[in-house]
């Protein structure tokens, strides 16, 4: 995470592979930077000490907590938490990526409800290592708003 004391989005806030990789592509890709913009794209982020939080327009302080799978735990039975709002925006999205470690997606897929009709349009992040991970963000990212010159092609 990054440490200015200042409030800031989630977006900004978290500072890992994966959230750098998230922004680049938001730069990467306008048509997906626009529907962030318009609402047609949520970013949700899992954090240790607030639960689900839009990435947006939740802006948090600096603090320093780590997931373990106890505090995970905790927070799938703790409603202040948000777990229950993920299974709403799962179900009316036309296209969901889990991305994160194995804690973090696991928690996803709980707080989705997991349900068989949903696993056609959910894609996870998983593989060998970090650069798997990124790659396969940016591959999500392309293949659901892809380039002018992708769709000319």
């Amino acid at each position: 995470k990054r440490t200015e004391e200042r409030e800031m989005p989630a977006l900004e806030r978290y500072d890992g592979p994966m959230w750098r990789t998230l922004r680049a592509q938001l730069i990467r890709q306008p048509a997906a930077a626009a529907a962030l913009r318009n609402g047609d794209l949520a970013i949700w982020a899992l954090s240790a000490r607030y639960g689900f939080v839009d990435a947006i327009a939740t802006c948090l302080p600096n603090y320093d907590r780590k997931m373990t799978a106890q505090l995970m735990a905790k927070m799938e039975r703790d409603p202040s938490y948000d777990f229950q709002r993920i299974a709403g925006f799962v179900d009316t999205a036309d296209a969901v990526l889990f991305a994160g470690g194995e804690l973090y997606r696991n928690a996803m897929w709980k707080a989705s409800g997991a349900r068989l009709s949903m696993i056609m349009k959910i894609d996870e992040t998983d593989g060998a290592g970090i650069g798997e991970h990124r790659a396969q963000l940016g591959q999500w990212f392309a293949e659901q708003f892809p380039s002018t010159e992708a769709l000319a092609a």
